[in-house]
């Protein structure tokens, strides 16, 4: 055991027992999500592929989700934003790649929701960065935290009515490296997602810098 560790403790995101942030007992209380859906309009789809009449230009191709949001994995997302606990992000990662879908090892990059540099400032790091970098580690997919920024610092999308979440986040991203995204298959990486209308921004900017599909890779969805 490293000194940090004996000097903090892991302690269960739920419970509080020490020794893992999800103890046996809670970490059987994670709800995965087990039957996969379109993100545009949330009807069954077998693999989180958008339907063939819901796809445009400018969409998503498709989503992968982990679990719901909550229980364990809501404390946890929470401790992360909140707390500050950059660990809990490799912990959720980890789970995810017990449950990626084979198709992950195909993409060529794997892209962070960014964070504006104020927020990212504040908190100290970016939870889709770290978690993008464990998958990408993991499966030998280069990350680029380069190739997409928010231009402009919005109200966070929690509390907002669907509508205003729409508006809030509207043009908030630029991408940059056109001749890196042309052409490639992208895995476009957040920690927790309700409306999608964050993904669906951020998949625009890339798909018009000819990205040849965006696929979304997200640890929780729920309000």
């Amino acid at each position: 055991m490293s000194l940090l560790n004996l000097l903090f403790p892991r302690r269960c995101v739920s419970c509080g027992k020490i020794g893992r942030y999800f103890c046996s007992n809670c970490f059987k209380k994670i709800k995965y999500i087990d039957r996969s859906f379109c993100p545009v309009c949330r009807r069954y789809s077998f693999d989180g592929s958008v339907h063939a009449a819901c796809l445009s230009p400018w969409s998503l191709n498709g989503l992968t989700v982990m679990a719901h949001y909550k229980g364990p994995v809501k404390q946890a997302i929470k401790m992360i934003k909140y707390r500050y606990v950059s660990h809990l992000a490799e912990e959720l990662s980890g789970l995810f790649l017990e449950k990626y879908p084979s198709f992950l090892n195909k993409l060529d990059i794997l892209v962070p929701v960014p964070l504006h540099h104020q927020r990212e400032k504040e908190r100290g790091f970016n939870q889709s960065l770290i978690i993008a970098r464990c998958l990408g580690k993991n499966l030998n997919i280069s990350v680029r935290d380069d190739l997409l920024k928010r231009k402009r610092h919005t109200r966070p999308q929690f509390g907002l009515k669907i509508n205003d979440r729409k508006t809030n986040i509207r043009d908030a991203f630029r991408s940059y490296h056109s001749e890196v995204i042309s052409g490639k298959k992208i895995g476009l990486v957040d920690d927790v997602a309700t409306t999608f209308s964050t993904l669906r921004e951020c998949a625009q900017e890339l798909k018009k810098s000819g990205a040849r599909s965006v696929w979304a890779f997200v640890i929780a969805h729920g309000n």
